[in-house]
């Protein structure tokens, strides 16, 4: 499910173990997760329930673009690097 990443942070304890944690909102998928339009993309928006959530980093598994379709509503998700754009 696609995410947005809203703040890193770098936590130590007293006992010197450092953890390093992201707080991200889940973006919920227009239209049931199908991708749509001419460009094939997957569309997502802000969730009814605006909630964040707190993973580790190393949870994250890679890199996605969002490309705003109307400012602060809904994007394209783009997942490949295109190095001519």
């Amino acid at each position: 499910m696609p995410t947005r990443l809203n703040a890193l942070y770098k936590l130590e304890d007293k006992a010197g173990e450092v953890y390093r944690l992201a707080h991200i909102t889940m973006l919920q998928a227009i239209g049931g997760g199908k991708v749509q339009g001419p460009e094939g993309i997957l569309h997502v928006s802000w969730p009814t329930l605006d909630v964040g959530t707190v993973v580790r980093i190393g949870q994250i598994e890679g890199i996605a673009y969002l490309i705003p379709l109307e400012p602060n509503e809904s994007w394209l998700v783009k997942n490949r690097i295109d190095l001519e754009m």
